[in-house]
């Protein structure tokens, strides 16, 4: 792979000064994790860098007082995160896992550091990705506390539709597989949960999944549902 071919292709990275984007491309390494690998858990603290993750899916999580796991979000190609522990140097916040063969591409962070204390002007690209970040966190706790758990399971397939889906004919398949489970982890609520949702939605033609893979029939029907409390 060539890194400044992808480097070059993405919208962050291409918004810094020339001066920047070549330190900082100089300084990056590829990186290949394998399905179910942790990449980070909390309280890591050695090894922080930046990351941009090329291809594959990684899922971002912590466990609640009851000792369950929660699904923060998902991150695919595209995405950086890294810049919480890059700005202030204390340990991870939460576990990251892959979801399958994952690619990154990562900048150690001494080097980031010293790069933004020569062009400040980077501090404020790192604030930036923590800013859309900080967004998507309030619309999961928007939902989380106004929506019952039917219209939160419609809006967050939805919300995978928009980064997973493909059409084909009539319907659109999540190309991501999840269990019940994951999906549950997704919303803090149980698997037993999920799975008498997805039975009456079935029922319902609004969408099947089999073995993991999700495919929305009706995704007007489903925005109604999200829309509804």
């Amino acid at each position: 792979m060539n890194i400044n071919h992808y480097l070059n292709q993405d919208p962050w990275f291409t918004q810094l000064p020339d001066n920047v984007q070549a330190v900082l491309a100089a300084n990056a390494v590829l990186k290949t994790y394998q399905k179910r690998q942790m990449i980070q858990t909390v309280g890591d603290h050695e090894a922080a860098a930046l990351h941009l993750l090329l291809a594959g899916t990684m899922r971002v999580c912590n466990i609640n007082a009851s000792g369950n796991g929660v699904t923060l979000t998902h991150l695919s190609s595209g995405d950086w995160f890294g810049e919480i522990s890059i700005l202030d140097d204390n340990p991870r916040t939460h576990d990251a896992w892959t979801m399958n063969k994952i690619t990154l591409l990562s900048i150690p962070r001494g080097v980031v550091m010293q790069t933004a204390q020569l062009h400040p002007i980077l501090y404020k690209h790192l604030a930036l990705i923590t800013c859309q970040r900080i967004r998507k966190a309030f619309d999961w706790i928007n939902d989380a506390t106004s929506l019952n758990t039917s219209a939160r399971l419609a809006s967050t397939i939805i919300g995978l539709v928009e980064t997973y889906g493909k059409q084909t004919g009539d319907t659109i398949k999540i190309d991501l597989r999840l269990s019940q489970e994951e999906l549950g982890f997704m919303l803090g609520t149980t698997r037993q949960t999920i799975n008498k949702i997805i039975q009456r939605w079935q029922k319902q033609a609004v969408l099947d999944m089999h073995y993991g893979f999700i495919t929305i029939k009706d995704k007007a029907q489903l925005l109604v549902i999200m829309n509804s409390d």
